[in-house]
């Protein structure tokens, strides 16, 4: 269950790149240049540069503490550096500043699905289909950890 739950994760995550970028994006931080350290950490993860990555992620929530998408920046940061308690920490921030907001719910469930907690993750995923039902990939998750279908999908 938990390789199909990684594989449908993996699989939705372009479906919700759009949504992600909008959390904390070139267009749409709470200044540019926000979304531009948030842009360039989210690049230096993906060149393995963890150490640029939090400098990057650091220096955007210094700026910018209020802004849930540094926050969210600044747990994949943690999350790909294998700090787990930590990335965690940073999801709630994010999510206490935006508590209806859909997609860091969703990256909150994929976290706790990618550390196999599929609980907290159906938990999570139920929270931002309550919130936001026809969000991209949002059904294949719930349907991913529960036995049953998505309420979207009945």
């Amino acid at each position: 269950m938990l390789a199909a739950l990684f594989l449908t994760i993996v699989l939705s995550q372009s479906d919700l790149a759009d949504v992600h970028n909008g959390q904390c994006s070139v267009e749409d931080g709470p200044e540019v240049g926000i979304g531009l350290l948030c842009e360039r950490a989210r690049i230096a993860i993906e060149a393995r540069e963890l150490s640029v990555a939090e400098s990057l992620a650091a220096k955007a929530s210094k700026l910018a503490p209020s802004y849930p998408g540094v926050w969210v920046v600044r747990a994949e940061v943690a999350q790909s550096g294998r700090r787990v308690d930590e990335a965690r920490g940073f999801y709630e921030k994010a999510s206490n500043l935006a508590p209806t907001n859909a997609a860091i719910l969703v990256s909150m469930g994929d976290f706790e699905a990618e550390e196999g907690n599929v609980r907290g993750a159906a938990v999570l995923y139920e929270k931002a289909a309550e919130i936001a039902p026809d969000l991209p990939g949002l059904a294949e998750r719930l349907e991913a950890v529960t036995d049953e279908p998505a309420s979207s999908e009945i």
